[in-house]
């Protein structure tokens, strides 16, 4: 077999005992720390398989290359290199079958390496490494050798772009901490550089020759993904490691419908063919590196960059050890929440306290067998999307805001249950809290889709249930999880057979409108639930062409600046603006048409948003990459029966208390259903309210508790899939009048008990405090 073939197979053998460990997911320490994350790592299980497949055909290509030192025939290099390749299938079949596993794998991998060095040096009278080949090594370190110089320095001042609109985007830090920052990210970087550099560099060394070119086209991602970052910053907030963790596989599968739902009308083919040509783009400007570093000689000893390595990495040390002395615990943990990756061992406090919980279960569907209800009037529930509180105003929603002010119950402000549609839409519809949709969802799945508990109840307690639509339901499994095969008279959405199917959103919400004020002139009165949705007000804000905008100055491009200036800013509000004084007047024109067929009077009209929507005001635009209260604040105005008044007047709610306060209205007693929210027709005390999300962008913030002004945010483990923690941290604890400050987790937990009192027993079965020393 020639040596050129052994030394590939070898080499591709070398990938595959790196990768055994991540695909097997293997265990190690009793820690059982592995490689495999978990479901929801997409981006860092692809950063980890690259990294185990490059360290493994690096360590045994380089053992192939050191068979053949000095002259291969007479060494037998082929004969070992057969042996190395049958040890290695031998080793790859034991790792894959578990029978080898974890640390036994891995020093069985090194063992191996050892045998065959120490039998050709026995037996084949290969050299032993001499003084002159030690000399040699130190000669690969200070020998300049060809480098591709524009390609890093290129890439390393993309860093600097990139890390320095990210430094100075965090408002809440003074110019001193902003530059005491930057100047830790250029010693960081310099080190990745550095490191990036020696990656390449053995693997192009230790690699089969026909590999190098596939080698710089990996290389090429590397400013690829730096633009996507910055970008994914400027628009949600977020990193795209994090975007791509919280994707995951089943969201690339169905990559259209997450496009779609993000407001992104591109099929997954056209953004796969648009990625394709942006890659080709990158590694012909890498190609053109390589060609200016030819040309203008550059090189390079290998130990130029291990110093540089050397230099960031003490430099990135000593700024961090010498900011702990000043920086304040919030901010200093800012800088770590911002940037996944800090080189410096000194680091802050991860959190301000740490706690172990269990979310309460709330299991109310499935616990009761049926809703004996008193009462059955219509009930009218319209989402608007993306309609954060402060747009609920007269120059913006005159409707809306005249609606609240007059008819609707009296409600200061209302909490999402989440800063997503698909989570907030969830805990609506259950009034169970947003962490528990993915069981619930895993559930539905292995039924069949049977729709929720909470409409069956309905169904079976005389309501006619409808949904009208312009969006699709494709986006994370809503239709199906949420009305599945519930007994829905009328299920119309943005789907294929439907009229309204390809239209504009706008001329899509016309249509819905238009044949639900038909159908209201016809139905009789009583004993209606009725869901309709206004879309256009999400991204890209639109409005119909006959309507007139209020706001004649506007954005009119598509896409936004992920650097805007305040100018931008303001046009792009207005756009939002316009957009939802649509939404306004077809609202209007819904409550004129249900005055007009006499059903006004005696209906439960409900108009609330499912979430806000940011504009620059922490650094993003749209939601899903916060829990402030520009993505979580949206109205919900609920009209009741003229001859039941307004009802009570609250200063907060939350969507979680929607469906229990219908409840209670219609005849049900409230207090035997173990929801998550309360029921708005008490008259109780200030209750807390909780938002979670899968999606907290930099902040990687999941939960939410708010009560009378106070906030406790929080995070833990893998909270980007969507699933609640056990071991919980706590981030922020704000107040009225700023940040509150313990000196102890107990400390911290009894604060949580004074400012939510109600929250323990509403939302956990159990959460305790973790001192310091247990952990």
């Amino acid at each position: 077999m020639p040596y050129k073939l052994l030394h590939t197979l070898i080499w591709l053998c070398g990938i595959g005992y790196g990768l055994i460990p991540f695909v097997r997911q293997h265990r190690f320490g009793n820690a059982e720390l592995s490689p495999y994350l978990g479901e929801s790592y997409l981006g860092s299980h692809i950063l980890i398989s690259l990294s185990l497949a490059a360290a493994g055909a690096t360590l045994w290509g380089g053992i192939s290359r050191w068979l053949c030192t000095g002259d291969y025939k007479q060494h037998k290099a082929q004969t070992w290199m057969r042996t190395t390749l049958v040890g290695q299938l031998i080793l790859l079949t034991l790792g894959a079958t578990d029978l080898l596993s974890g640390f036994q794998y891995l020093l069985a991998g090194l063992l191996f390496c050892a045998v065959i060095i120490g039998c050709s040096i026995a037996f084949s009278h290969h050299p032993t490494p001499t003084r002159v080949e030690i000399l040699q090594l130190r000669n690969w370190l200070t020998r300049p050798r060809p480098w591709n110089g524009p390609f890093f320095i290129a890439l390393y001042a993309l860093l600097l772009w990139h890390n320095y609109q990210l430094v100075n985007g965090m408002h809440s830090l003074d110019d001193t901490h902003k530059l005491s920052l930057f100047i830790n990210r250029m010693f960081t970087q310099m080190a990745l550089t550095g490191c990036l550099y020696f990656v390449v560099q053995l693997c192009i060394d230790t690699g089969p020759r026909w590999t190098r070119p596939w080698i710089w086209v990996i290389a090429s991602t590397a400013p690829i993904a730096i633009v996507i970052d910055r970008l994914l910053h400027g628009y949600w907030n977020q990193t795209f490691l994090g975007f791509v963790n919280k994707l995951g596989t089943k969201g690339l599968l169905n990559f259209g419908t997450e496009l779609k739902g993000g407001g992104i009308h591109l099929t997954a083919p056209a953004f796969a063919g648009i990625a394709l040509a942006v890659l080709a783009i990158f590694c012909l400007l890498t190609y053109g590196t390589s060609r200016i570093a030819n040309r203008l000689k550059f090189r390079t000893a290998p130990v130029w960059m291990l110093l540089i390595v050397i230099f960031g990495f003490t430099g990135a040390s000593l700024e961090q050890a010498i900011g702990k002395s000043w920086k304040s615990r919030r901010s200093w943990m800012q800088e770590y929440m911002e940037f996944d990756l800090q080189l410096s061992p000194v680091r802050p406090p991860n959190g301000l306290a740490k706690f172990t919980a269990e979310f309460r279960e709330h299991t109310w569907q499935e616990t009761t067998p049926s809703l004996d209800l008193s009462q059955r009037p219509d009930i009218f529930l319209v989402f608007i999307e993306s309609f954060r509180q402060d747009a609920l105003r007269p120059d913006v929603t005159p409707f809306f805001y005249q609606f609240a002010q007059d008819e609707a119950q009296a409600i200061g402000h209302t909490w999402a249950a989440s800063n997503g549609t698909h989570l907030s839409w969830f805990s609506t519809f259950t009034s169970q809290v947003a962490t528990a949709r993915e069981a619930s969802r895993d559930l539905a799945r292995d039924n069949n889709w049977p729709g929720l508990g909470a409409f069956h109840l309905l169904h079976d307690a005389g309501y006619d249930l409808q949904v009208h639509t312009a969006k699709s339901l494709d986006f994370r499994d809503m239709g199906c999880h949420f009305f599945g095969s519930a007994p829905f008279s009328i299920l119309r959405q943005d789907a294929p057979g439907d009229p309204i199917h390809g239209l504009p959103t706008t001329e899509r919400e016309n249509i819905l409108f238009s044949d639900l004020a038909d159908q209201l002139e016809s139905q009789p009165s009583g004993a209606h639930f009725t869901i309709a949705t206004i879309d256009s007000t999400h991204y890209k804000y639109s409005w119909h062409d006959s309507f007139d905008p209020p706001f004649k100055e506007y954005y009119p491009h598509a896409f936004f600046p992920s650097t805007p200036t305040k100018e931008e800013t303001r046009l792009i509000k207005n756009q939002y603006f316009n957009a939802l004084a649509w939404g306004d007047h077809l609202a209007e024109q819904f409550c004129q048409n249900l005055k007009k067929y006499g059903k006004y009077d005696d209906s439960i009209i409900i108009f609330m948003g499912d979430h806000g929507e940011e504009f620059q005001d922490h650094g993003g635009w749209l939601h899903v990459s916060s829990l402030e209260n520009e993505q979580v604040q949206s109205p919900m105005l609920i009209k009741w029966p003229k001859s039941f008044g307004r009802g009570p007047a609250h200063t907060e709610a939350s969507n979680l208390d929607l469906l229990p306060t219908l409840l209670d209205y219609l005849g049900a007693d409230p207090t035997t259903l173990d929801t998550a929210g309360r029921s708005l027709l008490s008259t109780s005390d200030p209750a807390t309210s909780i938002i979670t999300t899968a999606q907290g962008g930099v902040t990687k913030e999941a939960m939410l508790l708010t009560r009378g002004g106070y906030k406790a945010f929080f995070t833990w483990p893998h909270y980007f899939d969507g699933r609640p923690g056990t071991n919980l941290t706590l981030t922020r604890f704000l107040g009225p009048d700023g940040e509150i400050e313990c000196d102890s987790p107990s400390a911290f937990l009894d604060a949580l008990h004074t400012h939510f009192p109600d929250a323990f027993q509403r939302f956990f079965t159990h959460f305790e405090a973790v001192s310091p020393t247990s952990r």
